[in-house]
């Protein structure tokens, strides 16, 4: 009995310990006036909240660095916290775009930081990076070629994956005349009928990729797609030896050839996955592309490409305004004109005919789309510049708190609105 008693006693102290999941210190950082957005010229301050057991600090120091999106801190300084709180005079913007600022606290060794973004007429951010003019020729082409090859769609039933109501398989197609082919996860509803369709594509990276069975689950045919042609069923120890090998770099490669740039044949792979989904008897004719970061920059990629595509869903898009860089404000991932020896001609041209911008300028679709302030690999700046772009019907959803991530409740919205449009869509 009192082996009993001892267990449950070291079983509760672990849920306790687990249960656990914030620092006694808190810091938080706000607008003071409460807005998150404001006009262009207008002087903001931030109001920083530093609390022990929820109850305000009452003498402590905090630093703190004002900075445009992505770039050097304009300013840097330390205030004086009293009961718990202080405001910090950041200025303002002339320009519209994002300016943050990011606080610290040391307390016994340990650091605390928070960071709060605050946007300048956003909704006017332009793209800096310029339209090519024969991007649509380009990529016609592109696609024409990529399109030579005879598709030889293989599906492969994965038992253990399956569900009572959803059938997973892994899925290949031809990408190139050598033999090239892209992998993928595909759930299919098991009742007999004709369903939608969405097109799931990745975050940047070298992984497995999981078949989106929860849509699939709700009446929809359900794919998601890899890009470097490599199969799904691999040991985790070889993907970490590529990603961290050979295509440890990826977005660099022949970044100076237009014509084998390695997004080239990644973006020919991701169209002729809509291919894919059209040569399955249950398809009823309506897909939609879905992504985020890497997958955002393609799901709006191919939508602007594909003439099937009825809907499309962009989270924090990355490729999205590169050249930000050259005009002093922030660009998109990968971040290649972060490094000034790359602003060349060759390379802003080359690099034009990929960026999300461009591809934006042609979507004619409905969309979905999701970001947050504080993201610092897809800066707001760069993703505002494609939303601004884009001139079909849309849906924004952001939330300054935020960052490369999605909140509960963006995502439930995302998926709510990406679910009702198939449904109704035929």
């Amino acid at each position: 009995m009192k082996r009993l008693i001892c267990l449950s006693f070291i079983i509760l102290s672990l849920c306790c310990v687990a249960a656990r999941v914030t620092d006694v210190i808190d810091l938080r950082i706000a607008p003071a006036n409460g807005d998150w957005v404001t006009s262009t010229g207008t002087d903001v301050e931030f109001k920083v909240m530093l609390t022990e057991s929820n109850i305000g600090i009452k003498d402590a120091k905090v630093k703190y660095e004002i900075s445009e999106d992505l770039m050097s801190p304009r300013k840097t300084g330390e205030v004086k916290v009293k009961n718990g709180e202080a405001v910090i005079k950041a200025g303002t913007m002339k320009q519209p775009g994002f300016l943050r600022c990011k606080v610290t606290f040391i307390d016994n060794s340990k650091t605390y930081s928070a960071m709060g973004t605050i946007g300048f007429s956003p909704e006017k951010i332009k793209p800096v990076t310029k339209y090519p003019s024969d991007f649509m020729e380009f990529w016609n082409k592109n696609i024409d070629q990529a399109r030579k090859p005879v598709l030889n769609p293989e599906m492969t039933l994965l038992p253990e994956k399956c569900t009572k109501t959803v059938d997973v398989y892994q899925v290949s197609y031809s990408v190139s005349t050598s033999g090239k082919r892209f992998y993928g996860m595909l759930a299919m509803p098991k009742a007999p009928g004709k369903y939608p369709a969405m097109v799931q594509y990745p975050g940047a990276g070298v992984y497995a990729i999981d078949a989106p069975v929860s849509y699939a689950e709700q009446g929809i045919i359900a794919m998601a797609v890899g890009i470097h042609a490599i199969p799904n069923n691999l040991d985790a120890s070889l993907y970490n030896a590529i990603g961290n090998g050979i295509l440890s770099d990826y977005p660099s490669i022949n970044i100076d050839r237009v014509d084998d740039y390695y997004y080239q044949q990644v973006i020919r792979g991701a169209v002729r996955a809509i291919d894919f989904i059209e040569t399955l008897p249950e398809f009823n004719g309506c897909v939609a592309t879905y992504g985020g970061s890497q997958g955002g920059f393609l799901s709006i990629a191919v939508a602007s490409l594909h003439p099937s595509v009825k809907y499309v869903v962009a989270n924090f898009p990355a490729m999205s305004d590169l050249a930000g860089y050259t005009e002093g404000r922030a660009g998109g991932w990968p971040h290649t004109f972060k490094n000034k020896a790359n602003h060349t001609p060759l390379l802003l041209k080359n690099m034009s005919y990929y960026d999300t911008v461009n591809f934006a300028r042609h979507i004619n679709v409905p969309g979905f789309y999701s970001f947050g302030f504080n993201d610092l690999t897809c800066a707001p700046t760069t993703t505002y510049s494609v939303y601004n772009t884009v001139t079909a019907p849309k849906t924004l959803y952001t939330t300054p708190l935020s960052g490369h991530f999605l909140l509960t409740e963006q995502a439930d919205a995302e998926r709510k609105a990406l679910i009702d449009f198939l449904k109704l869509c035929n």
